[in-house]
């Protein structure tokens, strides 16, 4: 196991930074695109009201938000 001060000298290079940029940009747009088609899936298919949509939607989005602030602390 490598040792604490060994562990900070490493720092990400460009590359990486810009692969990781690239990533989050595709993935929040796979994100919001799902949205419609869940709510159309989950009315027709499961036979959700709005009401349920809506609170299932921002429950998801809620809980990232609420998640997101640990993991980007996590990561640095």
């Amino acid at each position: 196991m490598p040792k604490m001060d060994q562990m900070d000298d490493r720092r990400p290079s460009q590359r990486s930074l810009r692969s990781l940029d690239f990533l989050n940009l595709f993935l929040a747009d796979v994100r919001d695109g799902v949205d419609p088609y869940l709510s159309v899936y989950l009315k027709a298919a499961v036979g959700w009201d709005a009401a349920q949509i809506g609170a299932a939607l921002s429950a998801s989005t809620i809980s990232t938000v609420i998640a997101q602030t640990p993991a980007g602390a996590l990561v640095d």
